[in-house]
């Protein structure tokens, strides 16, 4: 399609038909037409890039590090940092000097835009610690059958058929460019957009919106956001600001895609705050996407009692004709935010029986690891009323979960329920002794 499409094009402008709308040099959709095919063009989408990627030893200027000349422009300036940033990532790139470039990029960056560098920020976190095991994907199911699948792919090639016969807009090379990952020629072209004098439609800042939150690199407990993380979430922060400067309304999916910004990059006020102000608005009512982005930002980031919060929230719309549902993620979220270790433990946990409760009601039930750390978080707590409410659960579904652990729970269980009987008994035996005084005397 790509090689038909140069070739009308590059034929007109070599007749000197009307497709070019300026002398030199040529409008962006026609330099995207006529350049080389991606057999033949280089891996890195400027040419001024590609040098710098695969370049080993250190460089002795800022605009060296991103290879660009000294009088690079600003924007030439953030292409190419988005780029090598991308590249560089040391959770993604294989490099074994991924990190050492990701902070030297990083630094070169801030050098440039004349902004505070921070150290913490140039190289990730580690990852969580074996207290604080990261949530791991549950196995794949298939959901529809395969011809449902076959059908989708068929309705999804529709459109890309009919564009055999249409110029590109746009908005369609930002979605293709994001659909492959490429998320700094997705800015360039939206720059570009922008110089063209056209107005750029709600479903591409939304998509740019989520093209850098995918970029993102989630913040967890008590981490910091490393430079990509945190220039991502400015850019989405300019995007939302242009947005309402271009009188684009702003619908659910980008207030949903905006919390999802503000969870990776760890800024858990800013999206309390616009999920209250999604509450609050009948045009924006959160709905089981929007609840399990703000669980799942909460629980990652540590905010338990946050989660609880949203939780409150939810239980509050579902008494509403709005009746946002629950899904298991939510479950899994809401049962990590009320039994993993913090300093309110003791107060987190009393909401155990209203989610669990709420689960059997939905006939969704807590797997043997799940059941596992609700057992050590009652028996952390003395919780024993809660833990014998446990273990009647694993018993009634059949969960098979760590001898050592259900052994432990079923001794606490007896210990406190013989400590309650002594303890009911204690008022009969003062009871009797003081009878038996008073016949004595």
């Amino acid at each position: 399609r790509v090689c038909m499409l140069r070739r009308v094009v590059v034929s007109a402008a070599a007749r000197g038909g009307a497709l070019s709308r300026r002398s030199s040099p040529p409008p962006p959709l026609l330099r995207t037409l006529c350049a080389a095919p991606a057999s033949e063009a280089a891996p890195a989408p400027h040419t001024a890039l590609a040098p710098s990627v695969q370049a080993a030893g250190p460089a002795s200027t800022s605009h060296e590090v991103l290879g660009l000349p000294p009088d690079a422009s600003e924007l030439d300036v953030k292409l190419a940092y988005y780029h090598l940033a991308l590249a560089y990532r040391p959770d993604q790139s294989g490099r074994p000097d991924a990190a050492e470039r990701f902070a030297e990029v990083g630094r070169a960056y801030s050098s440039i835009m004349g902004e505070p560098w921070d150290d913490a920020a140039g190289v990730p976190s580690a990852a969580p610690t074996p207290a604080e095991p990261a949530l791991q994907p549950a196995s794949h199911v298939p959901a529809f059958p395969r011809w449902v699948h076959r059908l989708s792919e068929y309705l999804e090639r529709v459109p890309q058929r009919l564009d055999l016969w249409l110029m590109p807009s746009y908005s369609s090379v930002i979605y293709h460019h994001l659909r492959a990952g490429e998320l700094a020629q997705a800015l360039c072209t939206f720059e570009e957009m922008k110089v063209e004098g056209e107005v750029p439609s709600h479903a591409v800042y939304e998509m740019l919106i989520r093209g850098c939150t995918i970029a993102m690199r989630r913040v967890g407990k008590g981490e910091v956001p490393d430079h990509l993380t945190s220039n991502m979430l400015k850019v989405v922060m300019r995007l939302w600001k242009d947005m309402h400067e271009m009188e684009r309304r702003p619908d659910y999916w980008t207030y949903n895609e905006l919390i999802r910004a503000f969870g990776k990059a760890g800024a858990v006020p800013q999206a309390l705050e616009l999920f209250e102000h999604m509450c609050g608005n009948v045009r924006l009512l959160p709905e089981e996407r929007a609840f399990n982005s703000m669980y799942e930002m909460c629980v990652l980031s540590g905010n338990y009692a946050a989660a609880l919060q949203v939780f409150d929230e939810h239980e509050e719309l579902r008494k509403s004709l709005w009746k946002p549902r629950y899904t298991p993620v939510s479950f899994s979220l809401l049962l990590a935010a009320v039994a993993r270790e913090g300093d309110d433990l003791h107060k987190r946990i009393q909401q155990l029986p209203r989610v669990l409760a709420l689960m059997d009601r939905h006939a969704v039930y807590p797997r043997a690891e799940a059941c596992e750390k609700l057992l050590s978080a009652c028996i952390a707590t003395r919780e024993i009323g809660l833990a014998a409410e446990v273990m009647s659960l694993i018993e009634r579904v059949g969960q098979d979960v760590d001898p050592e652990i259900a052994a432990r729970a079923r001794r606490t269980i007896g210990e406190g329920e013989g400590g309650a009987a002594r303890s009911l008994d204690e008022p009969a035996v003062e009871a009797k002794l003081e009878r038996r005084d008073s016949s004595s005397s």
